[in-house]
């Protein structure tokens, strides 16, 4: 299943990537076919080797694409976030990974069919399809270095600003900090880490004066040092 931060296009050619889901943009996905439908946290929305005949358009909310193992384990393979698009890789078969609402998700649904039809008739549709595609290449390529190559401390910062930055772009985050639904045990399955050393990893960024994760929210304490030790390049993010 892949997901991308990018908000839908409008009309507007140059408006800007920041732009949150106007109403203009909402009727224009229900014209073509979309639904709009909400799902509370926790709801499995797609399992794990289900048919997977439908694509969401995520209008607000947090979701979770996750591979789980046996043994009730799981790897979190991205979070689904405003404006981001969620669709089977095996298009139109089972799907590979389980979707799962993170918190209350308000969504936009249509079937694989009515998405192909879409993307067949709005150029502006066919495009966000493709910019998805693009952008969840360069997310799985990070996510992929964070787990085998950078140290538990650097790929929680990065993780972290990699959420910044694509809440920032569709308006749900300010320039040094966002709101954040997720446990220590998410951030966990994330990472590839466990609770423990994660709560370790928070600490330590707070106590470098780097970033605080409380409460429910993520404050950068010292934006451009944190990118500079976690190496991160917002580029693959906000593109």
């Amino acid at each position: 299943m892949a997901s991308a931060s990018h908000p839908f296009l409008t009309g507007n050619e140059n408006r800007p990537s920041s732009a949150r889901l106007d109403d203009d943009d909402k009727d224009y996905i229900k014209a073509l076919g979309f639904v709009q439908k909400r799902y509370p946290a926790e709801t499995t929305i797609v399992d794990h080797g289900q048919h997977a005949d439908r694509v969401f358009i995520i209008e607000s909310g947090w979701g979770c694409i996750s591979h789980n193992l046996a043994g009730g384990q799981r790897q979190i393979l991205d979070f689904a976030l405003k404006g981001d698009v969620v669709l089977p890789h095996s298009f139109p078969g089972a799907a590979p990974e389980t979707f799962v609402a993170q918190t209350d998700l308000a969504v936009f649904e249509a079937s694989n069919k009515m998405f192909a039809l879409a993307v067949a008739k709005s150029p502006r549709i066919a495009s966000l399809f493709l910019e998805t595609l693009v952008l969840q290449r360069a997310l799985v390529a990070q996510h992929l270095t964070n787990v085998g190559r950078r140290s538990a401390l650097t790929r929680t910062a990065h993780l972290l600003l990699e959420l910044r930055t694509r809440l920032e772009r569709v308006g749900s985050a300010t320039h040094n900090g966002y709101s954040c639904p997720l446990t220590q045990y998410d951030l966990a399955d994330a990472l590839g880490l466990t609770p423990i050393h994660v709560n370790r990893m928070l600490r330590e960024l707070r106590e470098r004066k780097l970033l605080e994760f409380r409460q429910g929210h993520v404050r950068m304490l010292d934006r451009e040092g944190v990118a500079r030790f976690a190496d991160f390049d917002d580029r693959h993010v906000d593109n």
